[in-house]
This record gives C-alpha cells, structure tokens and sequence, in this order.
C-alpha cells in the first residue's frame, strides 16, 4: 500500500461514541460523545491522565466493553456491537498474561491454533509463523525458555509477537512499556516504532507518559474528563496546544495573561507582562483589546544581559542544574514569575547566580493563544 492511500484509508472511524456506566441516564459517564479518526498504518497514541477515559476507549475498540451510544468502525465497517473474537484487532496488556507453563514458542502458537474457523493454519504453517514473529522481535533464540526465564523486556517482546502473529488489522496497545525502568522503556519504544513501520499494522497506543507519546506516535489524541482536547501532530500538541489542560499536561509551560494590542489579516500582536511586546500569533477571532491566555515552553525563552535591547528585565529566583540542562525561575518587576530552561553547554562563566538582575527575551512565534 502506498504512502498516499495510506494517509486517506481510515483504519477506525469512532463516531459519537458514548459510555455511561449502569443507568444510561444518570450513571457515570466515561466518554462523552467522541469522535476520532484513525488512519491505515498510523501509530496513533490515546494520550491522558488516569481517569480520563483511555483505557475504556480502548477497550471497546476490542470489544471488551460496549458503547452506550455511537459507533465504531473498523476499515468502514460497524463493530460495536461484535464480540472480541470476531474483530480482526488483538491486544497487547499492561500484564503480559504470558503461559507460565508453556515456553515462548508454545505461547505463540496457542494463539495460531484458537484461531476462528476460516483462518486455521496447519502445523507447519503455525510453526513458520512463530518463527516469524521471534525473529521480527530478535527471541529466536528464546523460544524453548518459559516466561519465568526472560526479562520483564524479553517478555514484553513476546506478548508483542503473540500479538501480531494472527496479523490483525489493529493492534491496542494498553500501556504496555509502564512495568519496564527507564532505561529499558526508552529502548522498547524505538522497537515498537520500528516493529510498526515493518508490518505496516496500525497501533493504537494508550499511554499517560507524555515523553512516549510524543517521541512514538504519528498523532496523538489528548483525552481528559472524557473529552477528545486535541488531536494533532507531536509537534502540533507540544508548539501549538488548544487550551490551558493540553498546554500543562503535555511538558512545562508558562501561562502569561496578554492583551492584544491591534490585528491585521489574523495576525495578533500582544502586550505581555509589565506592557512588554509579544512575538505575533496567529489567532483567529481576536479583536484590539482583547485579553487572552497565552502559553509559552520554558525552552523558548532567553536570559541575556539586563542591558540587552529590547529584553525584559528581571530578577533570578533559583537555579536548578538538571543535567542536560539549567532551570531558571525569574521575578519579573509586576512581581509575576516565569521559569526558563537553558541547554546546559552554555559556559560556567555566562550563567546567571541567583538574586542577579537579568535581561528576558522570548523566541518570535513562542506564544500560543489558548481557547479557553
């Protein structure tokens, strides 16, 4: 399949779907009407705190739960009300669910034999298979240990290959990485980005860990409350959040009150703190003398001499060393107080010492109105 039909095959359409628990009418409500489109070949991420409504989305894509209202479509079709076993999608859990008594290679084709009528491979073909999936997963070698034998990664890989033997059309992927250490789950999300580009099977990737969202996924969906916020490119959700919650969940923010100073073809400019110019955004609906909500990365702002043309004065509260970079609190003179990151390369000597006087300049472009 080539990369344009790919972009334009929708993989699963959710419309209007709905979830209340116990009465329909006055139970708690999980999802609030959501309407999401997820393209053919696309590792799409459900990004969100606990609660948020995720996990249940998810689940009824695989059919382990049921809509209240709307449907689900899975390449066109309406499956919401289909059991698991006849949805061409399989799941990969928090808990790997491994076979205890049973080796890796055995895991794997259990799977292959409990396939429905239609798909049943024979012996041979369920044996090339398993190898198949070992070797896409580098756990040939592993195939006669038992789960108690391997790693928490090496089973994780295993519970992926058992996943994608049967090549479903969709995998779910339910914050499978929460259970590895650090170092471990930044090397399995390079895997199962490359793993998905190999198969070309769309994933489907819940996950509360902003950093995985945004270094895996082709879109990212933020949920909160039950509620879609946005959905976009990592890019598009980090550099240019819809409102106040996308702007604090995903990385460190500043929120500055501005107020905008005139408008032309769209384009706003904004006075910031203590009446200082901000860089143009474009902002739709925005009239002279409006005030707004603005976001602004630590990362997009500079400290620079207290002489420096055009800066903002200000006075250094703290510094914290965090290793690939420094942290800044700064005083501004309305008493307001702002936090900048700096790469941590910058000489000794040009750092600023707490309780110095400073000069603020921001990045043209760095400001993002927020709608709410």
């Amino acid at each position: 399949m080539n990369a344009l039909h790919s972009l334009q095959t929708l993989a699963v359409s959710i419309r209007s779907v709905r979830k209340v628990y116990g009465d329909p009418h006055s139970g708690p409500v999980a999802l609030k009407s959501i309407d999401l489109d997820i393209r053919d070949n696309e590792f799409f991420t459900l990004l969100g705190p606990s609660g948020c409504g995720k996990t249940t989305l998810l689940r009824m894509i695989a059919g382990f739960e049921f809509p209240t209202e709307g449907e689900i479509l899975l390449y066109g079709e309406n499956i919401a009300d289909r059991p698991p076993f006849e949805r061409p999608v399989n799941t990969v859990f928090q808990h790997y669910a491994l076979f205890p008594h049973m080796t890796i290679a055995e895991n794997l084709a259990f799977g292959l034999e409990s396939q429905p009528m239609g798909n049943v491979l024979n012996k041979a073909q369920i044996a090339e298979r398993v190898r198949e999936m070992l070797a896409l997963v580098q756990m040939e070698r592993f195939a006669a240990r038992k789960p108690a034998q391997l790693s928490g990664g090496q089973q994780q890989r295993v519970a992926l290959a058992r996943a994608l033997a049967p090549h479903p059309k969709v995998l779910l992927l339910d914050e499978p990485l929460s259970a590895l250490d650090l170092k471990l789950r930044q090397a399995m999300r390079e895997e199962l980005k490359t793993i998905q580009a190999k198969t070309g099977i769309t994933f489907i990737f819940v996950t509360h860990d902003q950093e995985e969202a945004l270094t895996m996924s082709d879109r990212i969906a933020v949920l909160s409350e039950g509620e879609v916020q946005q959905v976009g490119a990592p890019e598009d959700i980090y550099e240019r959040p819809r409102n106040r919650f996308v702007a604090d969940f995903i990385g460190e923010t500043n929120f500055i009150e501005g107020t905008v100073t005139r408008v032309e073809a769209g384009q706003a400019w904004f006075a910031g703190p203590a009446g200082h110019p901000l860089p143009a955004q474009r902002c739709s609906n925005a009239r002279a003398g409006d005030t707004v909500a603005l976001s602004v990365r630590p990362e997009r702002l500079h400290l620079v001499p207290e002489s420096t043309e055009g800066a903002l004065p200000c006075r250094i509260d703290t510094q914290i060393y965090l290793g690939t970079d420094l942290q800044y609190h700064v005083r501004l003179s309305d008493g307001s107080r702002l936090t900048v990151r700096t790469p941590n390369s910058v000489d000794p000597g040009q750092r600023f010492a707490v309780g110095s006087q400073a000069g603020l300049l921001f990045d043209r472009g760095s400001a993002s109105v927020l709608h709410d």
